[in-house]
């Protein structure tokens, strides 16, 4: 299904990656702000593979670049995105997470402080889907 990006996705090629981005929720009451749909946000995420923009220069009809950004580091180490944008434009869209890949820097702990004991994909709700 490789077409041109473009950040808007159709409800089939939605369809088609969807199951990549499961969600399970837990099961005991939510607390908090409901989440944003997997959908909103991964369009969110083309936004900015494709224009290649700062993750702070978001259109508002995307959710929040924080909520997109944090999805997005959690998704990219699993590999989700990049089979995703494999799957909608093939190897341009492998072209666009190498890209991506090259702007992100490692994180590192500022002086005089210690890296997180846990990384913090297991402090987050919704677990990465497995392949």
């Amino acid at each position: 299904m490789q077409s041109r990006p473009t950040s808007e996705l159709t409800d089939a090629q939605w369809r088609s990656v969807e199951p990549l981005f499961h969600e399970i929720r837990s099961s005991g009451p939510r607390r908090g702000r409901p989440a944003h749909s997997s959908r909103a946000v991964f369009e969110g995420i083309v936004w900015v593979l494709t224009t290649g923009s700062v993750w702070a220069k978001m259109p508002e009809c995307y959710p929040d670049f924080r909520t997109c950004h944090r999805r997005f580091k959690l998704w990219f180490d699993a590999g989700l995105v990049q089979q995703a944008m494999s799957h909608l434009y093939g190897e341009e869209g492998l072209a666009m997470c190498a890209a991506m890949s090259a702007r992100m820097q490692p994180w590192r702990a500022p002086a005089g402080r210690k890296a997180p004991r846990f990384p913090l994909a297991f402090s987050l709700r919704w677990p990465v889907a497995r392949t």
